[in-house]
């Protein structure tokens, strides 16, 4: 009877909270693997949240957790500890009288766990969170100290309980292992971030800041307006939109009823550049159409399309709308941009394994491919891998196995503009086109507060070199005239490169979003050519708060 009437009293609070609105959870935090964890273990997919296009509204994912608990049975303890965070973290969605601190500080701080500072009521909510990260290591091929220096802070809430919003603002200082410096002096932009100064000769320094309000336009649609990142599909990576790219301005439109979520996402971003003294940066604009469906209480189910293009007076105003299809408007303006469609999936099974694929096409030439292979024009890619939970019957031992592989060409374009790209970074994979990539992770929770994280990455590639173009970098402007060979193309032809990372971590939280990371990295590259041949050992501890970790996956 007790745990109906608390049932009762959660539905009355969702129901009265429906039409709220709500920052979005942070992408690259630990609250997406348990909530993946919950889901899978409840049996069902979870109409709340689609998994395939984030970041998550925060309420929703409160809705979830009080949604499966009485449908999990044996929950382990850090199971329920992965519950309580889930809820002390969003409390201003939750009723958890857990989420509350037995000792504020100096009477107004941290009256609730996961705030340094709030103030709720039915007009205003703000909560205001410190962020640091500082980070020390060392690493051989370089041999000098590395650093990391983040200082920033986090506000999120709403307004009358129908505008929310969110702000964050670091300044960074940092030395970064030698690969990702190399990447940087490439690209001309420091890799999840952007435009950045020289810092100490080997070092950079950088501004993150990103924010947005979102709303509710009717019932079911949730308009989001600001500058931040997205990610679509439910692997690691995307071959779709990642995480990878410098944070953009950006209009989503969020239609979620019955058991179908449809998004709109209009982005405008920052085309190829050379990186020189202070200038206006060209532009670039993009739009992207995401349907999700439940099919059924175990698939879920998707379909995609992009386009990026760019206009000398601004955004295209045949692509603003919300449910034509992209091809048909390409068709229309005279093909001139730069359109990809996709598909992506994912099914759970047992209360134990789910299972997920994505593909994607960029272009593809029935005509011109009959009676041959390896088209140059035809430029796709396919994405496989599963999550095991509570692998041989282990509490909290998960695994996961990814592969990717992209087609040579991928991504790119005719010209430099309309390349799959933002701010000299890829949209999509980190390390472009061309490439066999497979991707393990071992992560266990002994007890809840400890996170030991194995991940190994192994991606064979076929690079490009001065005068060449194999197929490999999405930069390089690609017509019939400039491909290494019209027919006969495959992933991994030109210099071939086969990357190792292989990567430990242990983390302990001390706190409420206070971590303690100490990690240890080996990677090398081996090529038919020297140049691109690295090893490297790579030792790094710190402690953050508010704030991932950083990751240089590639």
């Amino acid at each position: 009877m007790k745990r109906a009437l608390i049932s009762l009293v959660l539905m009355l609070k969702i129901a009265e909270m429906a039409m709220a609105q709500s920052s979005f959870i942070p992408l690259n935090d630990d609250s997406y693997h348990y909530l993946k964890r919950m889901e899978i273990k409840s049996g069902r997919i979870s109409d709340q949240l689609h998994f395939s296009a984030l970041p998550l509204q925060r309420h929703h994912a409160v809705v979830m957790v009080d949604s499966t608990q009485d449908l999990i049975s044996g929950w382990s303890s850090v199971d329920s500890g992965a519950m309580n965070f889930m809820l002390t973290d969003n409390d201003e969605w939750s009723l958890y009288s857990g989420a509350l601190s037995r000792k504020p500080f100096l009477k107004y701080l941290y009256r609730d766990k996961a705030s340094l500072y709030q103030h709720r009521n039915d007009d205003f909510m703000v909560k205001v969170n410190p962020v640091f990260d500082f980070e020390i290591g060392t690493e051989s091929a370089s041999g000098e100290m590395l650093f990391t220096n983040t200082r920033g802070i986090e506000l999120r809430g709403w307004v009358a309980k129908k505008v929310g919003y969110y702000f964050f603002v670091s300044e960074n200082q940092a030395r970064f292992p030698q690969y990702v410096h190399d990447r940087i002096d490439s690209f001309g932009a420091v890799p999840g971030e952007g435009y950045y100064k020289t810092y100490k000769t080997t070092g950079v320094d950088f501004l993150s800041a990103k924010g947005y309000f979102d709303f509710t336009a009717a019932k079911f649609i949730t308009i989001q307006f600001g500058t931040d990142k997205n990610f679509l599909g439910n692997g690691i990576r995307s071959l779709a939109l990642s995480d990878f790219s410098e944070e953009y301005l950006f209009l989503k439109l969020q239609t979620q009823v019955w058991k179908i979520r449809y998004q709109n996402l209009f982005v405008d971003m920052t085309a190829d550049f050379t990186r020189e003294a202070d200038q206006l940066l060209p532009k670039k604009y993009g739009a992207i159409h995401h349907l999700s469906l439940n099919a059924t209480n175990f698939l879920n189910v998707g379909v995609w399309e992009s386009v990026v293009f760019q206009r000398n007076d601004g955004y295209e105003l045949q692509y603003l709308n919300p449910i034509i299809f992209y091809r048909s408007v390409e068709q229309l303006l005279g093909s001139p941009d730069n359109v990809m469609l996709g598909l992506d999936m994912r099914v759970n099974l047992f209360r134990h394994v789910s299972v997920y694929g994505q593909f994607m096409l960029d272009d593809f030439n029935i005509q011109v491919s009959k009676g041959t292979k390896g088209y140059w024009a035809n430029k796709y890619g396919f994405q496989l891998g599963a999550q095991y939970i509570d692998a041989f019957k282990v509490s909290n031992l998960d695994l996961q196995l990814e592969w990717n592989h992209i087609r040579p060409y991928t991504y790119t374009h005719n010209d430099t503009v309309a390349n799959y790209s933002n701010y000299n970074q890829p949209l999509a994979h980190p390390l472009g086109a061309n490439l066999n990539e497979w991707i393990g992770v071992v992560r266990y929770q002994p007890i809840f507060p400890l996170t030991i994280r194995w991940s190994l990455t192994v991606a064979a590639s076929g690079r490009d070199t001065a005068g060449s173009n194999f197929g490999a970098d999405i930069f390089i402007p690609t017509t019939e005239s400039n491909v290494f060979t019209v027919y006969g193309n495959e992933a991994g032809q030109g210099v071939g490169t086969d990357l190792l990372l292989n990567e430990w971590t242990a983390t302990y939280m001390l706190r409420h979003n206070f971590f303690i990371d100490v990690s240890y990295s080996y990677r090398k590259t081996a090529s038919t050519l020297s140049a691109f041949e690295s090893s490297s050992h790579i030792f790094q501890m710190g402690v953050r708060m508010n704030v991932a970790k950083r990751k240089f996956q590639f």
